[in-house]
């Protein structure tokens, strides 16, 4: 059966209250979980270390995927520029290339690019052709001429003359970095072994980005923060996963130091698997998942956690929208709206997207008891089928409730960053 028209209009107008996307902590949608829980506030932690710094600092924040990393992450820009602060924002998606092996060369390009777009985009610097891309082809074109001089025999075999001969074609080094293309290989093969020249010139533009922060403040007292957001989609596919694994492992560890830029507090969204299965962990702040149960085995209710996600679905559904969509039980304990709660595993994009399948069923209002078993069985067959391996090493953690990393083999690594990924793991 259809709904009537005006049932389909606040339908419509439900779904786009409960849409996924990242929130500024001002709007009426947003719900401060992470003020609330009775324990550090990640974001508090990444700003007082910013706010006690007598230098540049540099911190990796992650959380697992739908906990509201981005979110929180708007509330730490705005709580610094309350403080006074000249906060940059970037996303990650607009440069990296997800399904390949990072290197370090890829990390400090793509990040002083981004750095480069943002002073345009969030305090209208235009850097014009002193921008980060435009001294990249003048540092590479400068390398690799000088390179293929040294002897006839290098301007054919080395990667500097096919990096060059792409440079005089017109390729252009931010497009090509998001591709797998056999230039993006080269480049990021020739500036691998120009390390030291690379970071050089990616330290001196964080500087030289200052130093125009501080002449359009007109002062050299304004504190600088680059926010590098996004990170932690680096995952490949199905063909290179654990090549892809091993280069953030090393990214974010053996070159960690790199990642330091001058006069400027940079913070880095990473994923969150580094903090438990890379050998060497690096510091970390971590968004927890919100808890909804207690670490038993009975599993009990949570009481705090719970009642954090009724709060955060009421800014969305009122009790009279609630009430037209779920019935009269709609906000009672262990009602419709509990009952989604408890399946949503303390992920908030998990909880908006059932929320979004019980609109997606509504062909009456209320909507039926059958709709929401409906919703929720459909969300649990998503998780399967699980791989008899995978089962035995799931019990294990369940067995364990821990993690033991140096135990761990390339494969057991790989499925526990699937698992984290598809929340089989909290």
């Amino acid at each position: 059966m259809a709904l009537a028209k005006e049932d389909r209009e606040f339908v419509r107008g439900i779904n786009r209250r409960v849409t996924d996307r990242a929130l500024e902590p001002d709007d009426p949608l947003y719900e401060p979980l992470h003020e609330q829980m009775n324990e550090d506030d990640p974001v508090a932690m990444i700003q007082n270390r910013i706010e006690l710094a007598d230098v540049q600092t540099m911190q990796l924040f992650s959380g697992f995927s739908g906990s509201g990393k981005t979110t929180e992450l708007f509330r730490l820009r705005r709580n610094l520029r309350e403080q006074g602060y000249i906060v940059l924002y970037a996303e990650a998606t607009t440069y990296v290339n997800y399904v390949e092996p990072l290197t370090i060369a890829d990390m400090l390009m793509v990040t002083a690019g981004a750095f480069s777009d943002a002073l345009n985009n969030d305090l209208g610097i235009d850097i014009g052709n002193d921008s980060f891309w435009n001294r990249l082809t003048g540092v590479v074109t400068r390398i690799a001429e000088g390179q293929t001089t040294i002897a006839t025999k290098l301007e054919y075999t080395s990667p500097g003359h096919s990096v060059l001969g792409g440079l005089k074609a017109g390729l252009d080094i931010k497009t090509e970095l998001k591709t797998g293309s056999d230039f993006r290989r080269k480049l990021t093969e020739f500036l691998t072994t120009n390390l030291v020249q690379l970071q050089n010139d990616v330290e001196q533009f964080f500087e030289d980005g200052a130093k125009a922060i501080w002449q359009q403040q007109q002062s050299e007292d304004v504190r600088i923060v680059f926010i590098f957001d996004q990170l932690e989609q680096l995952k490949g596919d199905y063909r290179n996963w654990q090549a892809v694994i091993r280069s953030v492992q090393q990214v974010f560890s053996v070159h960690l130091d790199r990642l330091r830029m001058p006069y400027v507090h940079c913070v880095y969204s990473v994923p969150a698997w580094l903090a438990f299965l890379a050998p060497r962990p690096p510091d970390m702040t971590l968004l927890p998942t919100v808890r909804l149960w207690n670490r038993t085995q009975a599993r009990t209710p949570y009481p705090p956690g719970q009642a954090m996600f009724r709060r955060l679905v009421a800014r969305r559904l009122d009790h009279a929208d609630a009430t037209r969509l779920f019935g009269p039980s709609a906000t009672e304990d262990g009602g419709p709206i509990d009952r989604l709660i408890a399946a949503c595993g303390g992920h908030v994009r998990d909880l908006l997207r059932l929320i979004q399948e019980v609109l997606a069923r509504a062909s009456t209002l209320p909507v039926t008891a059958a709709v929401v078993d409906r919703v929720i069985s459909v969300a649990r067959r998503d998780l399967l089928p699980i791989a008899l391996d995978d089962a035995r090493l799931l019990r294990d953690i369940a067995a364990k409730q821990n993690l033991e990393p140096e135990t761990l083999d390339e494969v057991a690594i790989e499925k526990l960053s699937g698992f984290f990924n598809t929340h089989l793991v909290m």
